[in-house]
């Protein structure tokens, strides 16, 4: 199968935003999703002997099926709440519309995805969201049919933790052992293929640097910690630089700049948003380092379509 980037999952989303016909769409696509979109990934969840063990099939094989957005579960036993913990998706800033759109689907998403396992009448206890509230607030409460808060320290997705020992309708221990297998295969079919993209990388440890950097849009890791990821003290990683004629700021800069274009190019996102996503903290930034980077200023560069 075909696999696509970030960068161009992240075009697809921004576009699917720009073209939103109307408020709560994304969150109305997610709802429409079907467990069996998923493929094999899906029928395994299916032929899972609890909800328990299909949410444990679904964190390890994750990989499979959901790599713009982080999860964490969380069985919150004093609580009674089985807890799905949302990742910044993207790493695009707390206010961006696009990280909005993103998390609004992934809701959706989710919440079909147990409704298939579980049965249709399933309704979450709660939704908490980090963004403040927005304009379709209420629509938002209405389709998810629970309390939705905003303005909170995390995005979750809370249910009643008295349906992680259900018993699924379709189980299939046989099904569930075949569709693992399977599963194990592709991933380590996409290990390989990792593997080999990094053996194809030049040696030198700038260009380790910048994979690591273009592996981390909108969150961009320090100098220090980029050493530590390559094993490195940041002494060590800026005298291999400096010999390789380079430095961590304009490996950065690089890289901020490649994104950038492909966010002026390939997406509507705001100068504003794009400047969240590049973890610049104001628009004027932004727009100033592109100018210093390019010659050009991003409106241009838009126009152009370059």
């Amino acid at each position: 199968a075909t696999r696509v980037s970030l960068r161009q999952l992240l075009a697809v989303h921004a576009n699917a935003l720009r073209l939103a016909p109307e408020p709560g769409f994304a969150l109305r696509t997610g709802l429409r999703t079907r467990i069996t979109h998923f493929g094999l990934y899906g029928y395994a969840l299916l032929a899972s002997a609890t909800a328990r063990q299909a949410i444990d099939f679904a964190l390890r094989y994750r990989a499979l099926a959901s790599p713009l957005i982080g999860l964490a579960f969380e069985h919150r036993h004093e609580a009674g709440e089985a807890v799905w913990v949302f990742d910044d998706p993207l790493g695009l800033g707390h206010d961006s519309a696009l990280r909005r759109f993103v998390v609004e689907l992934q809701l959706g998403t989710l919440l079909a995805v147990h409704r298939d396992l579980l049965g249709t009448t399933l309704q979450p206890r709660r939704v908490r969201l980090r963004d403040a509230a927005p304009a379709h607030a209420a629509l938002l409460r209405e389709l998810l049919g629970c309390p939705v808060a905003f303005g909170e320290s995390a995005d979750e997705l809370c249910f009643d933790a008295a349906w992680l020992d259900h018993p699924l309708a379709f189980a299939s221990p046989v099904n569930a052992e075949l569709a693992r297998r399977t599963c194990d295969q592709l991933l380590a079919e996409m290990e390989h293929a990792k593997h080999t993209r990094e053996a194809a990388r030049p040696e030198g440890v700038a260009a380790r640097v910048a994979a690591l950097l273009l592996a981390s849009p909108g969150r961009f890791p320090d100098a220090a910690t980029v050493a530590e990821r390559l094993g490195l003290h940041e002494r060590s990683l800026r005298r291999r630089l400096r010999a390789e004629g380079r430095s961590f700021q304009a490996l950065r800069d690089e890289v901020r700049c490649t994104l950038a274009r492909d966010y002026l190019r390939d997406t509507q996102l705001s100068t504003e948003d794009i400047a969240a996503a590049l973890g610049f903290g104001d628009a004027a930034n932004f727009r100033h380092a592109f100018k210093r980077w390019t010659g050009e200023s991003p409106g241009a560069v838009r126009r152009r379509g370059a």
